[in-house]
């Protein structure tokens, strides 16, 4: 299991619930991308820290807002 830092612009309160389905996934973004997303139209982002199983998203462990 590999832990990974998500960005998103997308609140989602109820990631915990349901990781697989939610709506950040539309907008997420990779550390590497990072400079992509705070450049674009995004003017919030959130971090998500996400646990990975190979490329399934298992679980959330933290959500704070970056920018």
């Amino acid at each position: 299991m590999e832990t990974i830092k998500v960005y998103s612009p997308i609140e989602d309160k109820k990631i915990k619930k349901d990781v697989n389905n939610s709506p950040i996934w539309k907008k997420a973004y990779h550390k590497e991308d990072y400079g992509k997303a705070i450049s674009s139209e995004n003017a919030v982002l959130f971090e998500y820290t996400v646990k990975f199983e190979h490329t399934n998203p298992i679980q959330v462990t933290k959500v704070r807002k970056v920018f």
